[in-house]
C-alpha cells in the first residue's frame, strides 16, 4: 500500500534552509521570522509557524524557500488543497524552484490518492452521509482519514502526525450494533424463542440483524449499513470453480466446503424455525455472514461479553498494529488509540491476531506471504489390522484417526504431538512399554480406583527405539510425499508465478496459500531425511554430523530429542 510519509529528503531540505537563511535574506525581520517559523515547525506548532512564514511572504513575495515552507506546513496540517494552491498562485520564478517543484509533485500525488472518486460519485455520497451520521451521533475522529482504493477497498490513515496513546476514534455505544440488539429484532427475538440448533449462533444472529436493517429504508443504522462492502468475492466460499482449481491438492479446500455447508445448515435451521426468514436468500445470508465474521469485535459491554459491529473501526486493515481498541464502560464508547508515534499520512493497521493463512483466507479473504504461523493439517490413521489395535485405540481416546496441524515452526508442541501419535501408530512390541510411557508422561495421576483409560489423555511419547523411530521417519516421508503429489505444481513453480503480475488477486492468494502448505511438507521431509541419517550413526558421529548442518536450528528440538533418546534405548 502506498503511503505518504515525511521523507528523509524533506528533513535534509529543512536543514539546508537553515544554513542558507542568513545569505538569502537582506531584511533582518524576514530572516528572524523565517527562523521563527522553522523553530515552531520543529516543535509542531504549525499555526505559529504559518503566521511567521506569512509575514515573510508579505515582505518578500519572491522568496521560494518561504513558499516551500508554507506548503510544507499546510501539508503537515492536512490541508493538501491549500498547500497546492499556495504554490500554484506563487510567481512563476518560485514555481520553477527545484525544491518547490518537487514538493508540488508530491502534494499532487497525495491529493490524487486522497480523492480516488469525485465528490458526486455514489461512493462518496454514501461516505459523506456516513461521516455526517457519525459526527451527528457524537463520534470523535478528527485525526484520521479514510482513503478509497476501490469501491470496496478502503484504508485508514493518520491525518496528522500522531503521538503515542493519542485518541483516534471514539464511537458512542448508541452507534454500535451488538449481539443484544440483534436478539431484540423481530426475527432475532423469534430465533431466541425457538432455540434453533445453530453451528454459529452469535454470528448468525448478527447476520439476521444486518439483513433486516438492510431492507429497512428507515433503519437508524442505514448510513453504516450502506458502507458495508458490496462484494465478498475475495472470500474462498464465493470463488468460481476456476478460482477454486488454483487450490487443487490443498487440504484447505475441505475448510471451504465445510464453511459453505455450515452456513447453509444455519440458514436452513433458521428458516425451519422462523419461516418468514425465507424472504432472505441463502446467497444474501452467506454474503452478510462473511461480512459479520470478518468485521465483528469481541467486546465487554454492559458487564457482559458480546459481539459488536463498530462503525469505522471495522475499516482498519490488518498489519503490524499501530492502534489498539477497547470499549470503556465509564464512557459508554468504543475507543481506538495509537500505540506508537506515527508519521502523517501513514496507513494505520490493527492486529487480527496471529493466525495460519487458512484462517485469514477463510474468514477475512486475504493471506500473508511468509506467514510464520502457517500450519498444514495431516491425518494420522491407525491400521485396523494392527495386532495392538485395541490397546492403541484406548490410548488414542477410541478415535482411530487424529488430525494434527503441523506448523511451519517445527520446534513446537504440535510437532511433539505429531511424532507422539506416529510412534504409537508405528509401535511393534510389548504393550507394557506403551503403558510405561503413558504413566511417566501423563499429567494425570494414576489411581487404581478408576479405569486408567477413562482418565487418560494421550501424553507425549519420546523416541521409543531406533527401529520405531526409523519407521516413524519413513512414514513421515511417505505422508509428505503423498500430500505433495496431490498438487499440480511444485513449490518452485509457485515461487515463479508469484514473481509476475499476471495473477488476479484471488489467484495470487491461492498460490500463496498452497505454497505455504508445501513449505511445511518440504520442511518435514528435510527433518525426516536428517533424522534418518543421524539415527544410523554412533552417538558422537551423529552429533558431529548434525552440527555441520546449516539449517539445524529449524529441527533442533526434534534432533536433540532423537540424539538423547534413541541411542540410550538401543
Amino acid at each position: 500500500m502506498e503511503t505518504c510519509r515525511r521523507s528523509p529528503q524533506n528533513s535534509i531540505q529543512m536543514s539546508c534552509l537553515k544554513i542558507q537563511i542568513v545569505r538569502q535574506f537582506t531584511c533582518s525581520v524576514c530572516a528572524l521570522a523565517f527562523v521563527g517559523a522553522m523553530l515552531y515547525s520543529e516543535k509542531e506548532e504549525y499555526d505559529n509557524a504559518l503566521s511567521d512564514i506569512n509575514e515573510v511572504l508579505r515582505r518578500n513575495s519572491l522568496c521560494s524557500r518561504a513558499y516551500f515552507l508554507k506548503a510544507f506546513l499546510l501539508r503537515e496540517m492536512d490541508n493538501i488543497y491549500e498547500a497546492i494552491r499556495s504554490i500554484k498562485e506563487a510567481p512563476e520564478k518560485v514555481q520553477s524552484d527545484e525544491y518547490v517543484a518537487r514538493l508540488l509533485k508530491e502534494l499532487e500525488e497525495e491529493h490524487a490518492l486522497d480523492n480516488k472518486f469525485p465528490q458526486d460519485h455514489p461512493e462518496m455520497l454514501k461516505f459523506n452521509a456516513f461521516m455526517k451520521w457519525l459526527h451527528d451521533g457524537g463520534a470523535v475522529l478528527n485525526k484520521i482519514k479514510v482513503r478509497y482504493h476501490s469501491a470496496d477497498y478502503r484504508s485508514v490513515h493518520a491525518r496528522v502526525k500522531l503521538k503515542r496513546h493519542e485518541l483516534l476514534l471514539q464511537i458512542p455505544k448508541h452507534l454500535i450494533i451488538t449481539l443484544e440488539i440483534a436478539k431484540k429484532t423481530p426475527i432475532g427475538a423469534k430465533i431466541k424463542a425457538t432455540m434453533p440448533k445453530l453451528l454459529s449462533p452469535k454470528h448468525s444472529l448478527m447476520t439476521v440483524c444486518i439483513l433486516q436493517e438492510m431492507h429497512d429504508a428507515e433503519s437508524k443504522w442505514k448510513p453504516f449499513i450502506d458502507m458495508l462492502p458490496q462484494s465478498t468475492s475475495n472470500f474462498p466460499i464465493f470463488f468460481t470453480q476456476e478460482e477454486l482449481s488454483w487450490l487443487e491438492g490443498s487440504p484447505f479446500l475441505v475448510h471451504v466446503k465445510d464453511k459453505i455447508e455450515d452456513i447453509a445448515s444455519d440458514y436452513m435451521e433458521i428458516v425451519e424455525k422462523v419461516p418468514e426468514f425465507s424472504r432472505f436468500s441463502l446467497q444474501e445470508f452467506s454474503h452478510v455472514r462473511m461480512l459479520v465474521s470478518s468485521r465483528v469485535f469481541a467486546t465487554h459491554l454492559d458487564g457482559r461479553h458480546t459481539d459488536s459491529l463498530v462503525p469505522l473501526a471495522d475499516m482498519f486493515n490488518y498489519g503490524p498494529p499501530q492502534v489498539a481498541w477497547e470499549y470503556r464502560e465509564d464512557s459508554k464508547a468504543f475507543f481506538v488509540e495509537s500505540v506508537e508515534t506515527v508519521a502523517r499520512g501513514t496507513e494505520l493497521y490493527e492486529a487480527y491476531g496471529r493466525k495460519c493463512n487458512s484462517r485469514y483466507f477463510l474468514n477475512y479473504g486475504f493471506v500473508l506471504e511468509n506467514n510464520d504461523r502457517n500450519e498444514v493439517p495431516i491425518k494420522l490413521d491407525l491400521n485396523k489390522d494392527d495386532p495392538l489395535y485395541s490397546t492403541k485405540m484406548k490410548l488414542m481416546d477410541n478415535k482411530p484417526r487424529k488430525l494434527i496441524r503441523v506448523p511451519v515452526e517445527l520446534n513446537t508442541q504440535n510437532l511433539d504431538d505429531f511424532f507422539a501419535y506416529l510412534r504409537l501408530i508405528e509401535y511393534e512390541g510389548d504393550p507394557m512399554i506403551l503403558y510405561k510411557f503413558a504413566i511417566e508422561n501423563s499429567h494425570k495421576a494414576y489411581s487404581h480406583e478408576y479405569d486408567f483409560y477413562e482418565t487418560f489423555h494421550m501424553p507425549y511419547i519420546p523416541p521409543v527405539s531406533v527401529k520405531n523411530e526409523t519407521a516413524v521417519l519413513n512414514k513421515v516421508l511417505d505422508i509428505c510425499g503423498e500430500l505433495l503429489g496431490k498438487y499440480p505444481t511444485t513449490y518452485e513453480e509457485d515461487a515463479e508465478m508469484l514473481k509476475g503480475n499476471e495473477l488476479t488477486s484471488n489467484q495470487r492468494n491461492c498460490v500463496i496459500m498452497r505454497q505455504g502448505e508445501k513449505k511445511i511438507l518440504l520442511n518435514l521431509i528435510d527433518l525426516a531425511s536428517l533424522g534418518l541419517e543421524v539415527i544410523k550413526l554412533p552417538p558422537q558421529k551423529a552429533r558431529e554430523y548434525y552440527q555441520k548442518k546449516g539449517t539445524k536450528h529449524i529441527y533442533e528440538k526434534y534432533i536433540i530429542s532423537l540424539l538423547y533418546s534413541c541411542h540410550k534405548l538401543n
